[in-house]
């Protein structure tokens, strides 16, 4: 009669099929890029809606690894490291970031703080907000997005947030997709694209006059990506302002909830337009318990122009989102 196993050979089988099902997880992210979007759209689709949980995958890989290695120490575990490669190798396999800035460069350099930041659509009390944006960490030009009439007589009502972003573009909407920018600089030809087809969501174009020179603004929130039409929307949406800003010369910035991940093929299509990632994709969705986030949706992409100070995630403004903070240094 077979013997039953043992407890620790119990979970030992189950935490190798969870190391092999994370390293499968891993694949979908270069899968989905290499995959053709004009044939099969719903595979592609389905294969980069498993992509964007790269976090994931790797936290609960490396959890399942540790827990095989331990039990197995008295025999080989070295297939442990097929899975690990592929895992680590699809986390870290992400689009360029900007250079670091030089440290004895910084103290007399010109800095530009950005910030990005998802209000939800619901929220009805905007003090986090408010608080943030008097404080002496506000960034110098905000993008704001699921921005609403509420928003908009809030910020208006405060005159000490009126007087420190004099310089605004705001387009409140009743849905997802209204957006604004703050700014304590001049903003000029400031002007709001409407929507050109039932997949195009609002997008706000300013020029920033910043230390005697020109930055070009993109603002925009893509539909996220409920279906194969609204992902293959939102990623020539990010291509074409990336483009545009590369176009125009000199230094640019967009930024926004844009939906995607640095694992999915829309980031890199930004790439691809000589845009580049501010800081690393930090997990900014969703914000459980104001400190728990999964999914890096909030973007800081900038010109090559530009060079990376810090990147960190701001305050919790009783969100869904966590804003994404970037200090940028000309070169």
């Amino acid at each position: 009669m077979p013997s039953r196993p043992s407890v620790s050979q119990f979970f030992a089988i189950r935490a190798q099929w969870l190391v092999w099902l994370c390293a499968l997880g891993g694949l979908t992210a270069p899968l989905s890029r290499a995959l053709p979007t004009n044939h099969v759209p719903w595979l592609q689709w389905l294969v980069e809606l498993a992509a964007h949980w790269q976090w994931v995958y790797a936290t609960a890989g490396a959890a399942a690894m540790g827990l095989v290695a331990w039990m197995l120490r008295r025999r080989a575990a070295w297939w442990l490291a097929v899975p690990a490669l592929v895992v680590a190798g699809s986390f870290v396999w992400q689009p360029a970031t900007l250079p670091p800035a030089a440290e004895p460069d910084i103290a007399n350099a010109k800095v530009l703080k950005v910030g990005t930041a998802n209000l939800n659509l619901d929220t009805t009390d905007f003090t986090p907000l408010r608080q943030w944006l008097a404080s002496a960490d506000a960034p110098d030009v905000v993008f704001l997005q699921e921005f609403t009439e509420l928003a908009q007589r809030a910020l208006v009502d405060d005159a000490a947030i009126a007087a420190r972003y004099p310089h605004r573009l705001a387009v409140p909407q009743p849905d997802p997709f209204g957006l604004a920018i703050l700014s304590r600089h001049p903003l000029a030809d400031a002007r709001a694209l409407q929507p050109r087809t039932d997949y195009d969501t609002l997008r706000l174009h300013a020029t920033l006059l910043w230390q005697g020179q020109p930055v070009h603004l993109s603002a925009l929130r893509p539909m996220p990506p409920l279906n194969s039409a609204y992902a293959q929307a939102r990623d020539q949406a990010l291509v074409d302002e990336a483009l545009r800003l590369s176009q125009s010369g000199g230094l640019g910035v967009m930024a926004g909830d844009l939906n995607t991940t640095p694992w999915a093929r829309g980031l890199w299509g930004a790439e691809q337009a000589q845009m580049r990632r501010a800081g690393p994709g930090v997990p900014t969705w969703p914000s459980a318990w104001g400190w728990l986030s999964v999914l890096p949706l909030d973007h800081v992409l900038a010109s090559p122009g530009w060079q990376l100070v810090e990147a960190h995630t701001g305050p919790d403004l009783g969100s869904d989102h966590r804003p994404m903070v970037v200090r940028l240094v000309a070169q």
